[in-house]
């Protein structure tokens, strides 16, 4: 469903003022792109929860979520995009330029192995570690050489958010569910005006509740349901990928 279709009344913005019987005055084109952004926040903070093994993304984004960068000798703090929403996987390069996984590690884990964070493997090597601390990966230990292009970080990104000038630009999840962002916010243009139950169609706050709590459970059904052509039991044991 794309965000605004004036001439054939099947966007989102349509469908709000269909649901709640509103137009650009009663409820206007800023308030609405507002609401179905948030509610975009509450769908991807559902696909996530459910996803499981499906590494969900926008599919607006036009590049693969996979980040690279240099190493650089001695450097142990490397920045990371504030749009990365979950640091999936972290690779660099050894000094032969072959690619090593990086294990997670937490400054908790450091302290609770009774080290001080400043002399936990000090000497430059080959890293083995990684730390999230704000907005950067820490590497344990930082790198004794450079490396074109040798750390590499695979991420799940934050969405790209509609404007109120958009039209064709459509949410960046399965069609079947874009109706969950306009019912929503149909839902709250419904309870800040304290609508009553009379509303024209039979659309009252109850039963866009109701509907949205069903297009919110099927939404998870769906994403917690995507991965099921793998088979990770063999003889049984789990593959292990890495």
């Amino acid at each position: 469903m794309v965000f605004n279709d004036a001439v054939n009344s099947q966007g989102l913005v349509q469908d709000i003022n269909f649901l709640v019987n509103a137009d650009e005055n009663s409820y206007p084109l800023a308030d609405k792109c507002r609401n179905i952004n948030k509610s975009y926040d509450e769908v991807v903070s559902l696909i996530l929860q459910a996803d499981g093994r499906w590494e969900f993304d926008d599919s607006n984004a036009t590049d693969l979520p996979i980040a690279n960068t240099n190493l650089v000798s001695a450097q142990q703090d490397y920045g990371l995009d504030t749009t990365f929403l979950i640091v999936q996987r972290v690779e660099c390069q050894d000094s032969a330029g072959n690619w090593v996984p990086l294990k997670p590690i937490s400054q908790s884990d450091i302290i609770k192995d009774g080290q001080s964070l400043t002399s936990f493997m000090s000497s430059g090597g080959v890293p083995q570690w990684y730390d999230k601390v704000a907005n950067s990966v820490f590497l344990y230990p930082a790198p004794n050489y450079n490396a074109t292009g040798g750390l590499k970080v695979y991420f799940q990104r934050n969405i790209s958010y509609f404007v109120p000038t958009d039209t064709t630009k459509v949410p960046g999840f399965n069609p079947q569910f874009h109706q969950i962002l306009s019912v929503s916010a149909a839902l709250d243009y419904a309870t800040a005006k304290n609508l009553p139950q009379g509303l024209p169609h039979g659309r009252i706050p109850t039963a866009l509740t109701t509907k949205l709590d069903g297009l919110k459970a099927n939404l998870q059904e769906y994403y917690s349901r995507k991965s099921k052509d793998e088979n990770l039991r063999i003889g049984g044991r789990r593959w292990k990928f890495f």
